[in-house]
């Protein structure tokens, strides 16, 4: 495991982030632990809330007084920001069910790329978002995949491990 997934996990439990937001069944989908990062990535977390209002009140009581504290809250969703332990965490929160979420589908799909292609993947994807690119773009690129980015990687999520080895195996 690398320094900085351990150093992500360290930041989680110190934060208390799973345990202090856990009646929204929060979730890790984090780049950092599917080795797509780059320096700059942050640790996200999405959750699920009944009433938005609770969540706000519960993530401003437990994180309001963090370095880089913000709460963005929206019609149908809530961001919150905070930083510790040399990293920002990003949460976002919505009534949608977490696995139901697109950064949750995303992560699955990202986990399984990484699964069928490996260290020659992750290498591609992370030199392309090294040079600016986000990852769905940079997914894509190496894929050789069109249409708007983030649509397109969910797209994936259809696709069989047969079909996903080798697209990925002919892309590399």
């Amino acid at each position: 495991m690398n320094s900085k997934i351990v150093r992500a996990e360290k930041a989680i439990h110190v934060s208390e982030v799973l345990n202090k937001l856990q009646s929204y069944s929060p979730e890790v989908v984090s780049t950092i632990f599917v080795s797509l990062d780059t320096s700059e990535s942050d640790i996200d977390i999405v959750c699920t809330y009944q009433e938005q209002e609770a969540f706000i009140e519960e993530f401003e009581s437990a994180y309001s007084g963090y370095e880089a504290y913000s709460l963005s809250p929206r019609n149908d969703h809530a961001l919150g920001r905070f930083h510790c332990n040399q990293f920002l965490f990003e949460v976002y929160a919505s009534k949608t069910p977490v696995q139901l979420q697109a950064a949750f589908r995303h992560y699955q799909v990202m986990k399984r790329l990484v699964k069928v292609g490996g260290n020659e993947f992750i290498d591609r994807i992370r030199q392309l978002k090294e040079s600016g690119l986000k990852t769905e773009p940079a997914i894509c690129r190496v894929l050789g995949i069109s249409g708007e980015p983030y649509a397109a990687v969910l797209e994936l999520e259809r696709w069989s491990e047969q079909e996903l080895k080798a697209h990925v195996a002919n892309c590399i």
